[in-house]
């Protein structure tokens, strides 16, 4: 009998999660074994980056000397120094609220149109992902750092340990049976995590997704007369908000786009006749797609959303994306990965936690999908209405703005931002998010939830929100947070001199080194 192979952490999925992680435990001094079920580059969603993220990658970048993910954190960046890794300008977030049979407008005032910028300019922006590029790139970067790296190797468990001293979890990884001190499952949504004991539980979202890639699709914003707008709103995660539930698109620099439909139905028939029903409903949408070409088959997907009972167990854990999914609408999910990746990094660093730490670990992973999940939640309760629909985008946009502000201009907490809860989870946005919920149930006008989330978002609205001169338009805006320094100081916790010295920290330098030094 072949003996089996020592590993002492395992991680299995080589996205680039479970990639950037393996790296990290490795400059830590641990032994790692990176397992990739396929072989790169493959297909995967999960696109759209977004200020927190990049703000992850930059600490990740710090403490281990990555150079490239310093690179990846910001569009000019990537551009100069990455142009072989696939990517799209992200200037922020639209929406835009359909009608069937209506050509868009964007309405009086706007109204139909929201708006919400993410950066300055082009240099600063956040980033899409062309993940087949991402997920290639820094896997062969882990391999070349030294990390074993399989790839075509599927992972099975064979046992778990009952108690925390009951010895590692046993699995087959190909043809090779390997014990691991622990395992990471980072393969988003697979079998591995029941096979765990990680149960299904059942999610409140049900939707079904068509999706594909795209050449040859015209910018939205070409449709007919646009009021002003912070940037080009073709280089933004766009949403376009209908009766069947939402369309994402977002757009490549090479001029492909990555775009589907989030449903609340699920329709019959074949993918790509689905998608061509939907587009011609609403003439906009139709147009813009008139003379595309899918770049890989329509594909479709019912019970998008997903979440497990528990994210750690003995010896084990999972990464978010393993863990629970509802939604991409507000692209939470890269994000939300690159916190998990920083912690378990923590966690390993002088070797496999113990049981206590892996329990606070899935505890707060646990707060967390809950605190996204109602945020989402209501957002299709809200939907397509724009009026209603932009207190949850609101209260996303408060919230990580907040949060953003917070990690640049405050000094990191012990433990790190890692452990602080995303988008505010375990500290006074949880009850916003919670009365959110509570809130959209009621299906009465509209007034009353604007009016609502104004006062709700207050203390955490730094950036100027619901400001009615933006026409819901809302840019970044630098120099007119200088002028509500004393505002934005107090929100923060800060007086306002010591403010003024660091508002430089808004903008990253251009190199890790000046970072660095």
């Amino acid at each position: 009998m072949i003996a089996a192979e020592r590993r002492e952490i395992v991680i299995a999925g080589g996205g680039f999660a479970g990639s950037i992680l393996a790296r990290a435990l490795h400059a830590e001094g641990r032994d790692v074994l990176l397992l990739e079920r396929g072989r790169h580059p493959r297909f995967a969603l999960g696109e759209s980056s977004t200020p927190l993220a990049n703000l992850a990658l930059e600490r990740l970048a710090v403490r281990y000397g990555f150079d490239d993910l310093w690179d990846l954190a910001a569009h000019g960046r990537w551009r100069r120094r990455l142009p072989e890794v696939g990517r799209g300008l992200k200037r922020g977030f639209c929406f835009y609220e359909h009608e069937p049979g209506k050509t868009f407008s964007p309405g009086p005032a706007s109204g139909r149109r929201l708006v919400v910028a993410a950066s300055p300019d082009d240099d600063a922006a956040d980033n899409q992902w062309l993940r087949a590029d991402v997920d290639r790139f820094l896997f062969e970067r882990a391999r070349a750092e030294g990390v074993d790296c399989r790839e075509e190797t599927a992972v099975e468990v064979i046992s778990v340990p009952r108690d925390p001293d009951g010895g590692p979890v046993r699995l087959r990884a190909g043809d090779r049976m390997v014990e691991a001190g622990l395992l990471v499952d980072a393969t988003g949504g697979s079998p591995l995590a029941a096979s765990l004991g990680a149960r299904e539980a059942s999610p409140r979202l049900r939707t079904s997704l068509v999706y594909s890639h795209f050449a040859g699709v015209e910018p939205f914003e070409r449709a007919g007369n646009w009021p002003d707008s912070p940037f080009p709103e073709r280089w933004s995660a766009s949403h376009h908000l209908l009766e069947e539930g939402w369309m994402y698109q977002l757009r490549f620099d090479d001029g492909s786009m990555s775009a589907g439909f989030l449903l609340t139905g699920d329709p019959a028939g074949a993918a790509a006749t689905v998608l061509a029903s939907l587009l011609d409903r609403y003439p906009s949408l139709a147009r813009q797609f008139a003379d595309s070409e899918p770049l890989r088959p329509v594909a479709s997907r019912s019970g998008v959303a997903y979440r497990r009972d528990r994210a750690a167990g003995q010896r084990w854990l999972l990464l978010p994306h393993s863990y629970a999914f509802a939604d991409p609408m507000f692209s939470t999910g890269i994000a939300w990965s690159l916190v998990a990746v920083e912690r378990v990094a923590d966690l390993c660093r002088a070797g496999v936690p113990a049981h206590g730490h892996l329990e606070r670990y899935g505890r707060l992973l646990a707060a967390e999908a809950d605190h996204i999940d109602r945020l989402l939640v209501a957002a299709y309760r809200t939907m397509p209405e724009m009026e209603r629909f932009a207190a949850p985008a609101m209260v996303y946009f408060a919230a990580a703005s907040f949060d953003e502000l917070r990690q640049r201009l405050l000094d990191s907490p012990r433990g790190g931002w890692c452990w602080q809860g995303f988008l505010g989870a375990v500290d006074g946005r949880s009850r916003l998010f919670a009365e959110l919920d509570e809130r959209s149930v009621a299906g009465g006008g509209c007034g009353w939830l604007a009016e609502w989330v104004g006062r709700a978002i207050e203390p955490w609205n730094l950036i100027g929100l619901l400001d009615p001169r933006r026409c819901n338009a809302y840019p970044v805006d630098l120099a007119d947070m200088e002028r509500r320094t004393v505002q934005v100081a107090a929100g923060l916790g800060l007086d306002a001199a010591t403010l003024r010295r660091r508002w430089p920290r808004l903008r990253s330098p251009d190199h890790l080194s000046a970072a660095l030094a």
